[in-house]
């Protein structure tokens, strides 16, 4: 090899290794940008988390304090018509789900089936209209007051599925599911266990316990509570394409 060969040979591999160098320093200034630009989405992320919780806690009181003036109008002024008006509101919120109710009633624990048989696999799980059926039966008996998960049941709510998992009130549950109904226990509790759906739930392995309960405690419908569920279990990540 002469000389001239050589020296295109040492030339072509320096610009080679400029070049290596070069793609080395843009993928590291790359890398180097993305993860500061992670670090500020998460710090954005976090700070956003606290604004919510402080907002919702402010909420929280200002709700106390009007229940509490409103308390204090009806004992101060004696009032008949503001009586009558106080007590038709506090009826209102009831019926709206907006107040805690406790009292008797049943609770209902469902699970999957942990085996899958002969028939399709869909029929060895848990889905919305089921739960949904469980929810009518109640109300048609005299269930006053419902949850599903710790969700209060309003007028709104409707389970719907979601892939394994069931969303209520905009938040999403998986499996087991208790039903919680104040009301007649015995009357809840035979129209529950005389209901075909369970029936043929139970013989493909879903469990489904049905129990009398002399103190049960639903929470009100919260109508923000999804905002305090929104970012749960979020977290900024790295991902493929990014």
């Amino acid at each position: 090899m002469n000389k001239g060969h050589r020296g295109m040979l040492f030339l072509i591999f320096i610009l080679f290794g400029i070049l290596v160098s070069m793609q080395f320093r843009s993928i590291v200034r790359s890398d180097s940008d993305e993860t500061i630009s992670i670090r500020e989405l998460a710090a954005e992320l976090e700070y956003e988390r606290a604004e919510k919780a402080r907002l919702i806690e402010q909420l929280n009181n200002l709700e106390a304090e009007r229940e509490q003036l409103l308390k204090n109008i009806g004992e101060r002024l004696n009032n008949n018509e503001i009586d009558w008006l106080l007590r038709t509101r506090n009826s209102e919120f009831f019926k709206a789900g907006l107040t805690p109710v406790k009292g008797k009633g049943i609770v209902i624990v469902m699970e999957d089936a942990p085996e899958i048989g002969e028939l399709r696999v869909e029929e060895y799980i848990i889905h919305d209209y089921d739960i949904n059926e469980i929810l009518d039966e109640l109300k048609a008996n005299g269930a006053q007051a419902i949850s599903v998960n710790g969700e209060r049941v309003v007028t709104t709510t409707k389970p719907v599925c979601a892939g394994p998992t069931i969303i209520v009130n905009n938040n999403r549950y998986p499996p087991p599911y208790v039903i919680q109904a104040i009301g007649d226990p015995d009357i809840l509790y035979e129209a529950i266990n005389s209901m075909p759906t369970v029936a043929f739930m139970r013989l493909t392995g879903i469990r489904i316990d049905v129990s009398k309960s002399e103190e049960i405690v639903i929470d009100r419908y919260h109508p923000y509570k999804s905002l305090n569920e929104m970012f749960k279990d979020m977290e900024v990540v790295k991902g493929e394409g990014f």
